[in-house]
């Protein structure tokens, strides 16, 4: 089998990689965004910082001489008034004396310490006492091996004031602590300011190049020493640094990329100067390559993420149409598959003739109820499988229902290309498949459709091939059968009936349906015994109705019971009707169904019907057929004879055509036979010798039984019942089956005329 239209080789994967592709390009966009944004902002940050540093370091630059001077001094007399303290702390161990010393040499704090590191003696009285403790810098310098040591600026650790402070260690291991406060100590370090900023700064913030250069264009101070000094002779340079704002400009220094931001210098006013200073804008790109990096992280993330979703969705996609279109069991494309499948073929009809086959195995559900069905799975996928080893490439096969398959076919030329590919996949049911109990035999049909008109519907074609097998004939062989539009009017007649009848029933429609009644004749009375009532049904646009086929259609539909009541109401309706309008009391027999008489409410359906009708039992007779007896003798035996006791009179129809024995006969709780027409018509008044008719009536005589002849049409047919003792006699020769009114009318006449010949 080839599946054209396979729905999963269909479900393209580029509808999947489509937002993904998408998706790159969006995220590819943004990072392209987000980088110059970034560069811009970076680019803008070093000029924000460069304006910053002009002005955070622009007074100390200014008095950078001066500064350098202050510290000088302020040196040179910290080292003198160090080494005057270690002299005379060595001869005068006295709080007094450190006092004094402190005062003489501008020293705020001197300390002297045990070797325990407690201190013995302070200028400051509150310290005495005070013992340094493991991890304090104390602690360090006297557990340490250095003898001279000078701290950076710190908090005091007991006043929390900044002081820096000086170690010098004796020979016996007690020490000296020299504290001064710390904005001396700031004028201290300011010798540093103007020759260390630009450095210092310059490691600090990862710059490329600082320098400071003056008005006339001279280099004061550089991170690069070998600038120092240098004039600018570059007249574009020049023309950057002689501006009163700030200017930036991407350049080549020392072979380096640098972006270089000019600041001027202002004090009071006045401008001192012009600040340099360059980034490399390798960082720059550094960084652009790290958001790059970072980027292409996330998006390998990203695509990953969504890859494997899209992925797990393609495949979840891929489970979910095998789950909604094909069948489990076989493989097969399913009843949804079908739908859509088909659709598209009807529209497709105008470049090839197509069809399809309803393949119905038969016996499957007697399998499924015999060996469960597990059993009928495994018989259906053999089934599946054979079927498939056969069929053309270009012919699609569907599981339909439990036991159904569809075949679509794609192209063929004539009917006989049908009938041929149809007999070849019933050959294949007529080797039996494998089960566990053995070998297997599985009867199959098939109804073919084929498909002409391209405004049908799926449903109906699926309705039609249901059609054609339902009206299997025989025409082609027992398994084959072509849908027919006649098979369609049958059953839309079919429907048309059924509503009719249950318009009946629920009597909505009580002249659709009416009896015409068959007079029956006493022969040797000479009067009328009764009538048959025959029901008869007509519809509107349809036109009168069989009773054969009506009646069949209730049975299949279950509505002959029902049916039947209204048929005895009407009976009973004629009954009352002919006893009010003549002289004489009449009975009417009634065809009753097996049905009916094995319904539990049936016997008090009848005693309400009669007293509805107020009539009597007597005046009804029920009309069974042998058929009836087959399956349930004994128990509607025994409800016939619940119903003679009645009063009502039970006759036997058709008698001769079924199986009756003459020892079942006996048995039955009947009254009547009624020899069948069949025999009546081998009466023709020549050899009445070979006859069996007389018999028939001699028999039922001696089992105390009254013979009812039907189909009397002859003259010489009457005479011979007559001679041969026959009770009642029935048929055109004296009337056809007549509406009420002319049953009447018959009754009335007939009796005028009987009296009149008594």
């Amino acid at each position: 089998m080839g599946v054209k239209k396979d729905k999963l080789k269909g479900l393209d994967i580029r509808y999947f990689l489509l937002p993904l592709f998408c998706l790159i390009i969006i995220f590819a966009a943004l990072t392209y965004f987000t980088l110059r944004n970034r560069v811009n902002e970076r680019y803008r940050f070093f000029e924000n910082e460069a304006l910053s540093i002009a002005d955070s370091y622009s007074h100390a630059l200014v008095y950078s001489h001066e500064a350098y001077d202050i510290i000088s001094e302020l040196l040179s007399e910290k080292l003198i008034v160090a080494s005057q303290a270690v002299m005379l702390i060595n001869g005068n161990k006295d709080n007094e004396f450190l006092s004094e010393l402190a005062d003489r040499f501008l020293i705020d704090d001197i300390f002297l310490y045990n070797t325990n590191g407690e201190i013995l003696y302070s200028n400051v009285d509150k310290y005495i006492g005070w013992k340094a403790y493991e991890g304090h810098p104390v602690y360090d310098f006297m557990t340490g091996n250095r003898d001279i040591y000078v701290e950076d600026i710190r908090q005091d650790t007991v006043s929390g004031i900044y002081y820096k402070y000086a170690y010098v260690k004796s020979q016996d291991g007690s020490f000296v602590q020299i504290g001064v406060l710390a904005d001396k100590i700031h004028m201290f370090l300011g010798q540093f300011e103007f020759n260390n900023l630009i450095n210092d700064f310059y490691v600090k913030s990862g710059v490329a190049h600082i320098s400071f250069i003056n008005n006339e264009y001279k280099v004061i101070a550089s991170s690069i020493p070998d600038y120092e000094g240098m004039v600018i002779e570059d007249e574009g340079f020049k023309a950057r640094i002689s501006g009163q704002e700030y200017s930036t400009l991407r350049s080549v220094q020392d072979n380096q990329n640098v972006f270089i931001v000019w600041v001027p210098v202002f004090h009071g006013g006045e401008k001192h100067g012009t600040l340099s200073i360059s980034w490399k804008t390798a960082e720059i790109d550094a960084e652009i390559i790290r958001v790059i990096h970072h980027g292409c992280l996330l998006l390998v993330i990203l695509l990953s993420f969504m890859g494997g979703i899209l992925y797990y969705a393609y495949r979840k996609n891929k489970s979910n149409l095998k789950i909604a279109y094909y069948d489990k069991l076989t493989g097969l494309p399913n009843n949804e598959y079908l739908e859509e499948y088909l659709a598209e073929e009807i529209k497709n009809i105008d470049k090839n003739k197509k069809a399809i086959f309803l393949l119905n195995c038969a016996n499957i559900r007697i399998l499924n109820m015999t060996y469960g069905f597990a059993y009928g799975d495994k018989i259906i996928h053999q089934i599946a499988g054979k079927v498939q080893s056969v069929l053309r490439p270009d012919d699609t096969l569907f599981r339909f229902g439990s036991d159904r398959f569809i075949l679509v076919i794609d192209s063929y030329n004539n009917r006989d290309e049908l009938i041929d590919l149809a007999q070849k996949l019933i050959s294949i049911f007529e080797s039996p498949f494998e089960g566990k109990t053995g070998h297997q035999y599985v009867s199959a049909e098939i109804g073919i459709v084929e498909i002409r008109d391209k405004n049908i519907t799926v449903d109906k074609l699926l309705q039609d091939a249901t059609l054609a097998l339902s009206h299997m004939d025989g025409s082609l062989c027992d398994s084959i059968q072509f849908f027919e539009k006649e098979m369609e009017d049958a059953v839309r007649q079919e429907d048309t009936i059924e509503k009719a009848l249950r318009a009946v029933i629920n009597d909505d429609s009580r002249d659709t349906l009416y009896l015409h009644f068959q007079p029956k004749v006493d022969i040797k009375r000479n009067t009328v015994a009764g009538f048959e009532a025959l029901a008869r049904l007509h519809i509107d646009g349809v036109g009168n109705i069989s009773p054969v086929r009506f009646i069949e259609i209730a049975e299949k539909r279950h509505l002959i019971y029902d049916l039947g009541k209204q048929i005895l109401h009407k009976a009973c309706e004629f009954i009352k009707n002919a006893n009010e309008n003549t002289a004489h009391s009449i009975s009417v027999a009634v065809n009753i169904s097996g049905i009916q008489l094995l319904r539990d409410e049936f016997v008090e359906d009848i005693r309400e019907i009669v007293r509805t009708h107020s009539i009597d039992m007597s005046s009804l007779e029920f009309e069974i057929t042998e058929s009836v007896l087959l399956d349930n003798f004994d128990l509607i035996n025994k409800k016939l004879g619940e119903i003679k006791r009645m009063g009502i009179s039970i006759s036997l129809d058709d008698f001769g055509t079924g199986f009756s024995s003459l020892s079942r006969l006996r048995e039955l709780n009947i009254d009547t036979v009624k020899i069948d027409k069949y025999f009546i018509d081998k009466i023709r008044g020549e050899n009445d010798s070979d006859l069996i008719v007389a018999d028939i009536i001699s028999m039922a005589h001696k089992i105390g039984l009254s013979v009812v002849a039907e189909g009397v049409e002859k003259d010489g047919q009457m005479a011979y019942l007559k001679k041969h003792d026959s009770d009642i006699i029935q048929g055109y020769l004296f009337s056809k089956p007549v509406s009420e009114a002319e049953a009447i009318d018959f009754l009335k006449i007939f009796e005028t005329q009987a009296s009149g010949l008594g």
